[in-house]
């Protein structure tokens, strides 16, 4: 067998830069570029049981089938102030909906009392609707400027979502 004079071949590297280009185009072309965005939200904390925000206005909604049912207690930082004792019931309006800007005005007038207080503690029972705990939520943390309705008011910057205790789950909670 003879061997054959070993040759030196060239490869053409041209057509595999092109290709390379093309695709380097393509994808600059296609690709979205990242836009961030940020939402001025605070995460509710979860709570199973009571909460005490300490020497403080304790302020709790509870959001029921009726409507709200708004209480508020404790003193406030502030000792010119006589101490807080709310219960209110805010009723549904005639379509059904909750009466959100009675609660926020209810709320204004307990922040004006104690303007140190940035809990709030939300009891939803089991069949109210998510949409309406995230609009109570929002109510509770901030409502419209009287002056300039365009901007907001901070009212509570931290709630507290927990569920409402019924008598049953009492008695069953209790038993464990």
């Amino acid at each position: 067998m003879r061997k054959r004079p070993h040759e030196e071949r060239e490869v053409d590297l041209a057509a595999l830069v092109d290709i390379l280009g093309n695709m380097l185009f393509f994808l600059l072309a296609t690709v979205s570029f990242l836009q961030l965005k940020t939402l001025n939200a605070s995460v509710p904390a979860l709570s199973t049981g009571p909460v005490s925000t300490g020497r403080s206005v304790d302020v709790t909604v509870e959001i029921k089938a009726a409507g709200f049912s708004l209480k508020a207690t404790g003193e406030p930082a502030d000792t010119s102030q006589k101490p807080v004792a709310v219960q209110i019931d805010i009723a549904r309006l005639s379509d059904g909906a909750l009466d959100i800007k009675a609660l926020s005005d209810e709320l204004w007038k307990i922040k004006k009392i104690a303007p140190e207080t940035k809990n709030i503690m939300i009891f939803p029972e089991q069949t109210v609707k998510f949409d309406d705990v995230v609009n109570t939520m929002d109510a509770a943390r901030e409502m419209p400027s009287l002056v300039d309705p365009k901007k907001k008011v901070p009212l509570f910057t931290r709630p507290v979502l927990s569920e409402l205790v019924t008598g049953d789950e009492q008695a069953r909670d209790d038993a464990k």
